[in-house]
């Protein structure tokens, strides 16, 4: 370790996974094809996609024997868990300005999730703002059937002004959940269950009634397979009786393929939906006005469905609208309209040649524009007449969050810092001079001011530059020894932006070096940014994250030996996608909840949305078959290679990327791939995309994937 202070035991090393051949269960194969204009494409393992299958459950039963013969190998398993909780030991010391009441957090009400050891359950909590004993509001027990099944709380909602929250709430981890309501000044549950609607459904209220969106019940069975269809609105007003609620809005496309979301401010019911005419989906924004007793939203704006068009409100101020877009400006600017004057825009802030991120109601009078420039977030703050009232640098490979205020009253506000190497830290803002300073101080068990963030650029394979967060000792050398652990997502717009994690400042407290870069497919540079990774221009994403690891190798930050890359969802096909790719490159590889069989992705739950085939394409068109089947990481193992060591992690009830797309890459992997690598399954039990994983078993997930990861590295605990 290098000039840190950590107060850790230091222990010999750890047990070695490796061994010269690994004997792997047999998965049995059945002679399934599929046929894409007129390619024959060979599927033995595609009854894995039926999670009841008694071959599937035999073979999970035989990996999960060898995955436990690994664990027995981590002979330093509770040296490693010690270490992770010392990096826990956060001592926080608040300003008084820190501890005065800030608007953004003075709720009436607080909630909290806590896991009950009696009963095996998490249970949800609540209290009063100033008050000190929690209350039960829901026991975990009471929602499950089994000891086994774990609880989820999705989105919540309360209602300060009626003492009323709404709850969804899952088991197991699924995207599918029921809605409770209670009364927080008793506690009592109201007699309503909201049925079929999602653990992310926005649940609204306006005085006593709840708005929220639901699905056609999906069939028995295949819950965790199919598309979720025919997505309505409804309102619900809540009474001492039971009621039923009434549909307000559906959606025109049945099919689950387009989708429509909505928001609540100050009685206007933002809905932002599509509409189709002529053979053609366009985008529509409507308004409705909640004074009124029917539900008639004015359509307000319609513009095209394009993959570059971002068109979103983001402050209604009397009747001026204040809305973000990618029009005509892929960085991204401010635009004006009125209420009462359909699709009238005029520009409010103009495009920068810095990509705009977010706009955010600060106080009563004025807009946060954050942009994003070179590893760096920029906010620009603006009067409501679009004059710049001050420009505020913030650190480079740091990332600036809660910039906001939705008080008109408020006079300070607060807002944090993240970073890759340290937790988030607050400070407090003056909204009248727009001056701010700490509000609180940190310290932790090691040395940060030794650590740095580097923003380094480097060429992918088509001559595109790249930019990568490298977080390091200042004092690291470059001899191409060190260990490298590199995270990669590149999908759907999605900036990976300096955050942290207590197990990664493990990492770099023992010398190691955390690299992101921000490839093709995120959103670093603006929205064309993201489209050149997107859909047949996949590969891109691919190849900048391949151009990552070389850059990293050719300036002797580590070598393929001391190589590790890791990504979850999209970031899970990315990594897997690179290490089918180009193999030698990397020692191991982290890869959860991905989807892997890009053939059939589009066939289960979210994978058919628009979202996704907008991202992806289909395998029903001819071009994108066969771009997916190109880079499809199921598709492209080869017989006899040596893949990186692998660890598949997958939730068994993940309902949005099912964990077939895991059974079937790792059954194909130990059947072609070299047999002296290890290539391995951790399924966490009853848990989904999401998680709903009870405590020990987060815990041990976490600790399994962790000795892995510094194994695989040489890392000496």
């Amino acid at each position: 370790m290098r000039n840190f202070t950590i107060l850790l035991f230091l222990f010999s090393g750890i047990t070695t996974f490796c061994q010269n051949e690994y004997d792997y269960p047999k998965a049995p194969k059945e002679a399934t094809t599929n046929t894409y204009f007129e390619e024959v494409v060979e599927d033995p393992y595609q009854y894995m996609e039926n999670s009841s299958d008694a071959k599937l459950q035999n073979w999970l039963e035989e990996q999960a024997r060898f995955t436990r013969a690994q664990s027995k190998k981590q002979t330093n398993y509770w040296d490693l868990r010690a270490q992770i909780a010392t990096m826990y030991r956060v001592r926080r010391e608040k300003t008084e300005d820190h501890i005065k009441k800030d608007s953004k957090f003075e709720d009436k009400f607080e909630t909290k999730e806590d896991w009950n050891p009696y009963t095996g359950s998490m249970d949800l909590l609540y209290k009063l703002k100033d008050q000190q004993n929690w209350k039960k509001l829901i026991s975990g027990k009471d929602i499950i059937s089994s000891k086994e099944e774990r609880v989820l709380y999705g989105n919540t909602s309360i209602n300060e002004s009626e003492n009323l929250i709404a709850v969804a709430i899952s088991v197991n981890g699924s995207d599918w959940a029921q809605g409770h309501i209670y009364d927080l000044t008793t506690g009592s549950k109201f007699p309503y269950t909201i049925k079929n609607i999602r653990t992310s459904t926005n649940l609204e209220w306006d005085g006593r009634k709840l708005y929220y969106t639901a699905y056609k019940k999906p069939k028995e069975g295949r819950e965790l397979l199919d598309t979720p269809t025919h997505k309505t609105l409804y309102r619900l007003s809540i009474n001492n009786a039971a009621a039923n609620p009434e549909p307000i809005y559906k959606n025109p496309d049945t099919s689950g393929t387009y989708n429509f979301w909505y928001d609540i401010h100050e009685k206007n019911l933002k809905l932002f939906h599509h509409i189709h005419s002529r053979g053609t989906w366009y985008n529509a924004i409507s308004i409705a006005d909640l004074n009124k007793e029917n539900f008639q939203p004015r359509r307000f704006l319609v513009y095209p469905a394009e993959e570059n068009v971002e068109l979103s409100i983001k402050h209604i101020k009397g009747d001026s609208v204040f809305l973000k877009t990618t029009i005509g400006a892929p960085k991204g600017k401010v635009l004006l309209a009125n209420l009462n004057t359909p699709n009238k825009l005029s520009e409010f802030i103009p495009e920068y040649d810095i990509d705009l991120q977010y706009v955010l109601k600060l106080g009563k009078d004025k807009l946060a524009c954050i942009y994003r420039n070179e590893g760096q977030n920029i906010a620009l703050i603006f009067n409501l007449k679009g004059e710049l009232l001050r420009k505020i640098d913030f650190p480079k490979g740091k990332k600036l969050n809660h910039f906001y205020e939705f008080n008109d009253d408020a006079r300070t506000t607060k807002f944090s810092i993240s970073s890759f190497f340290h937790p988030t830290t607050w400070y407090q803002l003056d909204l009248d001079n727009l001056e701010f300073k700490p509000s609180e101080s940190i310290s932790v068990p090691y040395d940060i001011n030794s650590l740095e963030t580097r923003y380094v650029t480097y060429t992918s394979k088509d001559g595109t530059e790249i930019n990568m967060y490298i977080t390091c000792d200042k004092e690291t050398v470059l001899d191409g020894t060190n260990p490298v652990l590199m995270y990669g997502y590149g999908g759907y717009g999605t900036t990976v932006e300096p955050s942290f994690s207590y197990a990664t400042g493990l990492l770099l407290a023992h010398g190691g070096i955390l690299a992101v870069p921000n490839i093709r497919g995120g959103g670093a540079n603006g929205s064309d940014w993201a489209l050149a990774g997107r859909r047949l221009k996949k590969q891109n994403a691919i190849d900048d994250f391949i151009a990552a690891g070389e850059y990293l190798i050719k300036n002797n930050y580590t070598s393929s030996e001391k190589f590790v890359i890791k990504g979850g969802s999209h970031g899970a096909l990315l990594v897997e996608a690179a290490a089918t790719q180009r193999p030698e490159l990397f020692k191991a590889v982290i890869a959860e909840a991905g989807p892997y069989d890009m053939l059939r992705f589009n066939l289960f739950t979210v994978g058919g949305m628009n979202t996704n085939l907008k991202e992806f394409g289909t395998p029903e068109n001819l071009e994108d078959y066969r771009n997916l089947k190109s880079y499809s990481p199921l598709h492209n193992i080869t017989e006899g290679k040596r893949y990186p060591n692998t660890l598949l992690i997958t939730g068994d009830t993940d309902d949005r990327v099912p964990p077939h797309h895991s059974y079937k890459f790792l059954a194909k992997l130990q059947e072609l791939g070299d047999p002296s690598g290890l290539y391995h399954l951790y399924v966490t039990p009853g848990s989904g995309h999401g998680g709903a994983l009870k405590k020990q078993d987060s815990h041990n997930k976490i600790l399994y994937e962790y000795y892995f990861l510094f194994e695989q590295l040489g890392i000496e605990l």
